[in-house]
């Protein structure tokens, strides 16, 4: 489908979707090159649940990789809302569970989910396109 270039939100959209489409596949890229630092850090102090934990972090770079690259080429839109929904909006309740089960002070798990809650917004606004508002373009007769 070619995109309007006249159409704000259509230009603004693609300019969002894209980088945060490669970005969030760059971060599950990451996650299993640097792999075992990264389970290190997921299962840190979860004790009897730490196997969860193991397991999800295997999933999760997994649903970053494909949820973004089909929000980068714009493609099955809803597959890329489910897995990238997940995948995001599993790490501030991850963080939140962590500081429960371990103990770790809670302003310091809600600093770190912070940020994933700012891609979460962004997430929401590159799946859904402003309604164009631009003029609508003269027709010959």
């Amino acid at each position: 489908m070619p995109i309007n270039w006249k159409s704000a939100s259509e230009t603004s959209n693609l300019v969002l979707r894209v980088p945060l489409g490669v970005s969030m596949v760059m971060i599950g890229a990451s996650a299993y090159r640097d792999f075992a630092p990264f389970v290190a850090n997921v299962t840190d102090g979860l004790g009897w649940a730490s196997s969860f934990g193991y397991v999800w972090a295997f999933i999760l770079p997994a649903l970053l990789l494909f949820g973004g690259g089909m929000l980068a080429i714009g493609r099955y839109s809803y597959v890329a809302a489910l897995t990238g929904g997940v995948a995001l909006g599993s790490v501030p309740m991850g963080l939140i569970l962590k500081n429960i089960i371990t103990g770790i002070p809670l302003p310091d798990m809600m600093s770190a989910s912070y940020p994933t809650i700012v891609w979460m917004m962004a997430f929401y606004l590159a799946l859904n396109t402003l309604p164009d508002t631009s003029p609508p373009e003269e027709t010959e007769e």
